[in-house]
């Protein structure tokens, strides 16, 4: 655990392959001490302008606080697609309330959340057949928190999720890494759905 001043502990979840990310996020939550958390990922930075903004969020209790991302791929810093509407909750305060889901999981809270202006640095360095690692991982953990699809869901999710980060979110303005990102996510869609359709069977 590191701090960025005494009322802020920064949590960073780094163990390997985790099948239920809310129950080690509230596990750590647990053992703070301090008033608020920072949750980041082992691949995420924080830029002296964002340390400035969320010392200063923390004065006011009434709220916690989503945060924005920068995301880099294939060496590229995106500036469109899916990451570009990035945003979670990731400053709380500790007794506010708690994470829920097993993953792609949120914070559930009575206090209203504010969005800080400046993102977290996200860059990412790993290959595409990491990153197939880690949709096949998390594909897995999915299915156990959506429905079994339709066979309409089944066929048009994914390639409509394609269409919306690629086409509508203008993901073609950041190259060859923008096409890949949004096949990959596409890909994960699809993976989660037909998981689904296999446990069905």
């Amino acid at each position: 655990m590191n701090k960025i001043n005494k009322n802020i502990t920064i949590l960073t979840i780094n163990q390997p392959n985790i099948t239920n990310f809310c129950k080690v996020r509230n596990l750590e939550l647990k053992q703070v001490k301090t008033p608020w958390v920072l949750f980041l990922d082992s691949d995420e930075t924080i830029t002296p302008a964002l340390k400035k903004e969320i010392n200063q969020a923390i004065l006011n209790p009434k709220y916690n606080y989503q945060l924005k991302r920068t995301d880099w791929f294939l060496g590229k810093k995106l500036k469109f697609g899916e990451t570009s509407k990035f945003k979670s909750t990731r400053l709380i305060q500790k007794k506010s309330g708690k994470w829920q889901g097993i993953v792609h999981e949120t914070f559930c809270s009575k206090l209203p959340e504010k969005i800080l202006k400046n993102p977290i640095l996200h860059q990412r360095d790993i290959t595409v057949s990491q990153f197939i690692d880690r949709i096949n991982h998390y594909s897995n953990l999915r299915v156990k928190e959506i429905p079994i699809p339709s066979l309409l869901k089944l066929l048009f999710y994914p390639p409509a999720k394609f269409i919306q980060n690629y086409v509508i979110r203008l993901g073609f303005l950041d190259g060859l890494p923008g096409f890949i990102l949004a096949f990959l996510m596409s890909l994960h869609s699809l993976m989660v759905r037909v998981k689904l359709y296999e446990n069905k069977n």
